[in-house]
């Protein structure tokens, strides 16, 4: 079996609280549409039935049985892919944010999916192939506030100063997320978009990352979102957690907000880094101008008002 017979893969690592169990749900409703086209998707009902066992999780944890699942699952992958490649399929996408990291690992670290370099290197020895690596970004004010939230409902604790410090201290970016991938797989060309921008529109997010252009498949549940600050306090209450937490309107809002500011700034650069051209590593894919900058829907904008959106382009 050579390298040639098997379909190019693309890699969609979330990035996590980006809608991406919403667009994965839209991914599946096309799933007929995208094998018509010779496209196969790999979401997580798949990735994480055991065919990824070994490759995802932890990289610095190293064993004899955890290798050896990985070389289970490596020779899994390529049956797999070998199977497709016959019957015509001529591009994999895989979609899971956990191949990029866990949430837990973040926090517990207080930076941004710090060991996204080292899990991509692990997957790419056993899944070669891959030209194109799919990311959506968020500003870390919300990104975090998201992060801590969708974990209270998990069971952990609101996070404490210490915890927030380390972030604010951190100053990792996803610039920095974005060249950990590309010195991982250096002939992956990457493509990113906004939260903010795109989380309303899957369906051009599924043309981009499948390359087969559909009238909607229907609107796009809203699954996994977080809960406003009130729900988040009647939980923590009916856990016996007392800790106070702070909002803006009905968001959760752990950040000050000369921190939020300051977050917000850290994330202007990124933006214009990559409106920049990003030094050659990763394409932004916008619906905007470039000069026009994204509003979350649970947080504040970052500039300018927006501008009427036209066709799907390259920004930079």
């Amino acid at each position: 079996m050579h390298l040639t017979d098997l379909p190019p893969v693309t890699l969609h690592l979330g990035a996590h609280r980006t809608a991406t169990s919403s667009l994965q749900r839209q991914l599946a409703r096309r799933i007929d549409l995208s094998r018509q086209n010779s496209v196969a998707v790999w979401t997580p009902n798949i990735t994480r039935g055991g065919l990824l066992a070994g490759l995802m999780g932890d990289p610095g944890r190293q064993d004899a049985r955890r290798d050896a699942m990985a070389n289970r699952a490596a020779g899994g992958v390529s049956m797999r892919r070998q199977g497709l490649s016959d019957a015509g399929v001529t591009r994999l996408v895989i979609s899971d944010e956990n191949m990029l990291g866990g949430l837990r690992e973040n926090v517990l670290l207080g930076r941004l999916y710090p060991t996204a370099g080292a899990r991509l290197r692990r997957l790419a020895s056993a899944v070669p192939g891959i030209d194109h690596i799919a990311l959506a970004l968020r500003s870390p004010d919300t990104w975090w506030a998201s992060t801590f939230a969708f974990l209270m409902t998990r069971g952990f604790a609101p996070p404490d100063r210490t915890t927030l410090d380390a972030i604010l201290r951190s100053r990792r970016g996803w610039r920095a997320v974005i060249e950990d991938l590309n010195a991982a797989l250096p002939r992956a060309r990457i493509s990113v978009w906004l939260h903010e921008e795109m989380a309303p529109q899957p369906d051009a997010v599924c043309d981009l990352l499948t390359g087969v252009t559909a009238t909607s498949a229907g609107q796009a549940p809203k699954l996994n979102a977080s809960p406003g600050v009130v729900a988040l306090r009647q939980r923590l209450r009916e856990e016996g957690c007392m800790t106070e937490i702070d909002g803006v309107g009905d968001s959760y809002a752990p950040f000050t907000p000369d921190e939020r500011a300051a977050l917000r700034d850290a994330y202007g650069e990124d933006l214009a880094w990559l409106r920049g051209g990003a030094d050659g590593l990763a394409t932004l894919v916008t619906r905007r101008s470039q000069d026009t900058v994204p509003r979350d829907r649970k947080g504040s904008g970052y500039g300018r008002p927006k501008r009427p959106q036209g066709a799907l382009g390259w920004a930079g």
